[in-house]
This record gives structure tokens, C-alpha cells and sequence, in this order.
């Protein structure tokens, strides 16, 4: 069986980084209002990179997670090396810092019968 992906090309040249950010039991509404006036003002001007943040719910409680997206492993670093350094990022990293107990991060590739939209 033959099975021809029309998309393939285009998807496997993107890598997704899946972040995860796990709480201090009872930080969730703080990290929230640090994320609205700190860390979304100073993360927006990377918005192109952003595919979505979330908020843990059922299962994942205490929980913000957010994805990606880099045209490879290269972009990825200078992207995050730019953010590291940007002062703006670093003032809103020193107070959601406290609030974070583990941070996991994953590096995916879309599978490639994925459709590229709804």
C-alpha cells in the first residue's frame, strides 16, 4: 500500500518544543497575573514562534504549557539565546522563577499524516 502525504514536505521542516511548567501547589493565579503583566508583555515580540500557551485543567493541575514553533534546532537556539538576554524576559523570569517546582521540555516533529489546519 501507497500512501502519498501532500503536506509532508512542509511540516517536517518545523520542530515544536512543548514546555511545561509545573507549580508550586496554590502559585497558579500568581504565575497567571505574572505571566498577564510581565511575561506576556515581554514575550509577544516572539509571538510568530508562539503556537499556543494552556493551562492545565483535569490531570495536569497546576500546570502552564505552551508550544513553539522553530524552522529547526538552530533558530531554536538563537531564538531562545535572543529571549535570555533581552531584559524585559529576565525581569519577568525572576519573579515566575519561585513559582515554578519542575520545568520539563520536549523537541517534536509533527507526524507526518498531521494536516497542516483544521
Amino acid at each position: 500500500m501507497n500512501i502519498t502525504y501532500d503536506f509532508i514536505l512542509e511540516i517536517t521542516l518545523n520542530i515544536f518544543e512543548l514546555r511545561t511548567y509545573t507549580l508550586h501547589v496554590g502559585k497558579l493565579s500568581k504565575a497567571i497575573q505574572v505571566y498577564q503583566e510581565l511575561g506576556w508583555p515581554a514575550l509577544k515580540k516572539y509571538k510568530k514562534n508562539i503556537v499556543r500557551y494552556y493551562i492545565g485543567d483535569v490531570g495536569a493541575l497546576n500546570q502552564i504549557i505552551h508550544v513553539w514553533q522553530f524552522e529547526d534546532d538552530n533558530s531554536r537556539r538563537e531564538l531562545w539565546k535572543k529571549i535570555y538576554a533581552d531584559e524585559d524576559f529576565i525581569k519577568f523570569a525572576s519573579e515566575f522563577r519561585p513559582l515554578v517546582l519542575t520545568q520539563e521540555n520536549k523537541l517534536m516533529t509533527a507526524a507526518p499524516w498531521t494536516p497542516l489546519s483544521n
